[in-house]
């Protein structure tokens, strides 16, 4: 990417969620650098920034000074509706582990399509497939409508995490030993190991599933909000680590 989106403190002396502002960082500039790190799969898709005197202009500022908790949430937002947000770009054959892509085929190439275990959870990885394609077009409307509140993405994001999971899991029990270790002449089956390595990373990008029950059961159900104990404490007077700059 040319930009990032960088949520800075810029104020030390209000409450966490305040405080903060939103600015749009290009990548290519001076003090910037990108590290690439390798995942389990072999995906050096992911990154991490360090960045040293790095200045940005009040031009490249997205909201107002302070706000930038209300743009976080709203990116929040698109990033949990996944397919349903027109914000949100999906690589071409991404999805949702090996198991969404062809449990069947998975079993058949395992040589287990005859299995009623197999067969069984076939229809469990299909099911929840059907289920999460349902389920965004269903909240986008409720939502669209007005007859549902825009945290009602993290529903969505919830069931996605959960179902991802699953059907990951259910394509690595179909595989069996094969999963362990595959050649490319394995066909469906090649790979499924490593899919289930990776499969806690779909529980964690776009806020961790934790979250997404919180606000869930608090934004959506109007449950009593978890108790914080720093939650009217100015940013500078929370306790952290020796190494958080003041």
């Amino acid at each position: 990417a040319d930009y990032g989106i960088l949520l800075a403190r810029t104020n030390w002396d209000v409450p966490k969620h305040r405080g903060l502002t939103v600015f749009m960082l290009p990548l290519r500039q001076p003090g910037i650098e990108v590290h690439r790190i390798e995942m389990l799969n072999g995906n050096r898709e992911f990154c991490q920034e360090f960045m040293t005197d790095v200045r940005i202009p009040d031009t490249d500022r997205i909201g107002d000074v302070d706000q930038g908790w209300t743009v976080g949430t709203r990116w929040m937002y698109h990033e949990r509706m996944l397919f349903n947000s027109p914000y949100t770009s999906i690589p071409v054959g991404s999805g949702f582990g090996s198991g969404s892509a062809g449990a069947a085929a998975i079993a058949r190439d395992a040589g287990r399509i005859d299995d009623p275990v197999a067969l069984d959870l076939i229809g469990e990885s299909r099911t929840l497939q059907l289920v999460r394609e349902s389920l965004e077009p269903r909240l986008g409307e409720g939502m669209r409508a007005r007859v549902m509140s825009d945290q009602a993405s993290a529903i969505g994001r919830l069931f996605a995490a959960i179902a991802s999971e699953r059907i990951t899991t259910i394509g690595f029990e179909l595989a069996g030993a094969a999963a362990g270790a595959w050649a490319e002449s394995d066909g469906a089956v090649a790979d499924v190991g490593s899919d289930f390595l990776m499969r806690q990373a779909s529980s964690i990008g776009g806020g961790t599933t934790e979250m997404a029950r919180n606000v869930v059961s608090e934004r959506v159900l109007g449950m009593p909000r978890e108790k914080s104990l720093d939650r009217d404490i100015a940013f500078r007077d929370v306790p952290r680590g020796p190494s958080s700059h003041t």
